[in-house]
């Protein structure tokens, strides 16, 4: 999609500030975009990660939420939803949204990773294990990630 340059710095703008944690001018700058433009999907991201940085989980799960139904397709809305919902809700939640996304998903090595992670977190770590090594079949990058992933640490305490 083409955007205009204008919408475009805004955007960049808005991530710009909430990386220096500059919240309510990111947000802003989202507020002051045009009304049809506040359902895409760049705006939206930009929305998620404004508040992903500000850990407003309950808000991001809102935005999580709607990108996953704008584009289903899309295996990193999912992925952003549990994230949030582990932090608002809990594990046990986003565990749930997270095997629903893996049978839509089933190469997604993030979602194992992070599947792995939970089942570790909630001691069923034969699932954690299972959900690792797949990761990192279909990812390589993820056995080092492992190493320091403190979510995983009930596997490395089980195996010492």
């Amino acid at each position: 999609m083409n955007m205009d340059p204008q919408i475009q710095r805004r955007l960049l703008a808005a991530a710009g500030f909430a990386e220096l944690s500059l919240f309510q001018d990111a947000v802003q700058e989202l507020e002051e975009l045009p009304d049809q433009l506040k359902e895409i999907s760049v705006v939206l991201a930009t929305w998620l990660e404004v508040y992903q940085r500000w850990e407003k989980w309950s808000e991001a799960s809102s935005v999580a939420m709607r990108l996953a139904e704008i584009e289903p397709e899309e295996s990193n809305w999912p992925v952003a939803l549990a994230y949030a919902v582990r932090r608002s809700r809990g594990l046990i939640f986003a565990r749930e949204i997270l095997k629903q996304a893996g049978e839509r998903f089933p190469d997604c090595a993030t979602i194992h990773f992070n599947l792995a992670c939970y089942a570790a977190q909630l001691g069923d770590l034969d699932e954690a294990r299972f959900r690792l090594a797949r990761a990192i079949q279909l990812d390589q990058g993820f056995a080092a990630l492992a190493k320091t992933d403190p979510d995983l640490q009930p596997i490395k305490n089980a195996t010492e």
